[in-house]
């Protein structure tokens, strides 16, 4: 690989990086919108599926969280990919970032058809909540193995947004990202109920919708990665002859994937066993609540994405106390938009839940637990954040090993005790136990970033 040192007058300058907290606002927002549109696919999805009842919006959360398992270990993993090819970028190898780009994609292609091993598994939903056309576990099964497909196609689409924000040049994904939010809506909503000339699939059209649209997304962003004129100097074309750097990738993006999926592991364990205890009506309101969720985590998740790159992108070119800046930054504007998300979801409750159901018990279950995503907003802006700092840095092996410490003590032990001796207390407990699983892993990863361990920590190299 070369190391240009060049300077290429159409690329982003690592020195106009955002210093205030309202430049950082004013870069983080291509991203923000970016996963936004994300929001808006699950948030559509479930609207549209809770049209067909509740068992059918109960059913499209435990499978949504195992694929959702997949999807996480493969974006934590590429997250790295943005840290490196951001300190890349920093230290002035521009032709490396094309290189480590498609090892991105290679990566994500791989972990695709890894992930279609599982199909089999979908038999687990029918033995655990019957096998009967239409019932419980055989939509769960469905959803899930329609899903898998879309598997590969998501990370692939993930690898390449990793690259552009490793190189601050986030637009791109943006306008793409909005390509497949209406293409998801159009072709899902026509699968499901029919219209637009669709063939009728009533439930198994979601997932489909999902295969069609990120596929689609995925081929428009690798004809630009690949044909951009922009990207040339980059390194983006032709395809890489070697393999270089592709340890480096998996050792440092291992630990972070694995922190990601177990994340997200826990909180499916969460979601589809233990409110699973207290009935379809309860895991109806934890599809709704997680939803509400995903409207304040993903945004701010948005901020933490640029604070990836700029963290990155600060260490490459040797100035670690800019990178202590960008991570402070970071923190104050998510935890003003994450605060302010969480008391008005607290007040308009009511109405928010009305969205999605009318159902009396599913309303009563989320209204009573949604004071707990109220509470858990100020730590889970310091668990994405720093989560995100640490990840710039390079420091993945300590965060994931914290993860899964107290994913087994606090959701996994905590919840089987609960749902064994206090089951009649409600699933609000379960709820409970999410807000001190949040709250320690914000107050963990902040007192890491803190300690400055993360300043030995150089993914330029070798």
């Amino acid at each position: 690989m070369g190391s240009l040192k060049d300077d290429l007058p159409h690329l982003p300058k690592v020195n106009q990086a955002p210093s205030g907290i309202a430049a950082m606002l004013r870069a983080a927002t291509p991203v923000i919108l970016l996963n936004l549109t994300f929001v808006a696919i699950q948030a559509t999805d479930a609207w549209m599926i809770g049209k067909l009842g509740n068992r059918q919006l109960a059913a499209i959360t435990p499978p949504s969280m195992a694929i959702f398992v997949i999807i996480s270990f493969g974006y934590a993993f590429l997250g790295v990919l943005t840290a490196i090819v951001g300190q890349t970028f920093g230290a002035g190898k521009h032709r490396d970032c094309g290189h480590y780009g498609w090892l991105g994609i290679y990566s994500a292609i791989g972990i695709g058809i890894l992930s279609m091993m599982l199909w089999p598994c979908g038999s687990v939903f029918e033995l655990l909540a019957g096998s009967d056309h239409g019932s419980l576990g055989n939509l769960q099964s469905r959803y899930f193995r329609v899903s898998l497909l879309s598997v590969a196609p998501v990370l692939v689409t993930n690898a390449i947004a990793s690259f552009y924000f490793g190189v601050r040049k986030p637009l791109t994904i943006l306008m793409a990202s909005l390509i497949g939010l209406t293409l998801n809506a159009i072709i899902s909503y026509g699968l499901i109920f029919g219209t637009y000339y669709f063939p009728e699939w009533n439930f198994d059209g979601a997932a489909w919708g999902t295969v069609f649209a990120t596929t689609i997304e995925c081929l428009i962003l690798l004809g630009l990665f690949t044909l951009s004129p922009a990207n040339r100097k980059l390194g983006t074309t032709p395809l890489p002859r070697s393999f270089t750097g592709i340890a480096k990738l998996w050792k440092v993006g291992f630990p972070s994937g694995v922190q990601g999926a177990v994340d997200v592991l826990s909180w499916g364990v969460l979601i589809s066993s233990l409110i699973a205890c207290y009935g379809e009506e309860a895991l109806a309101a934890g599809t709704i609540l997680m939803r509400c969720m995903q409207c304040t985590f993903l945004p701010a998740e948005g901020v933490a994405t640029l604070t990836v790159a700029l963290v990155a992108q600060a260490i490459g070119l040797g100035k670690p106390e800019n990178a202590r800046k960008h991570a402070r930054n970071a923190f104050r504007i998510n935890t003003v938009f994450m605060v302010s998300a969480g008391v008005l979801f607290y007040i308009f409750r009511y109405p928010l839940i009305g969205i999605f159901t009318n159902d009396p018990d599913v309303t009563e279950f989320a209204a009573s637990a949604i004071i707990f995503i109220t509470l858990a907003q100020w730590f889970d802006a310091m668990n994405v954040t720093y989560l995100h700092a640490l990840q710039g840095a390079g420091d993945t092996k300590w965060s994931s090993t914290a993860n899964i410490t107290l994913s087994i003590i606090v959701l996994g032990c905590g919840g089987v005790l609960t749902v064994t001796l206090f089951k009649e207390s409600g699933p609000a407990l379960i709820w409970l136990l999410a807000f001190l699983y949040i709250a320690m892993q914000g107050i963990l990863f902040r007192r890491r970033w803190q300690s400055g361990a993360w300043r030995k920590i150089n993914l330029t190299r070798a």
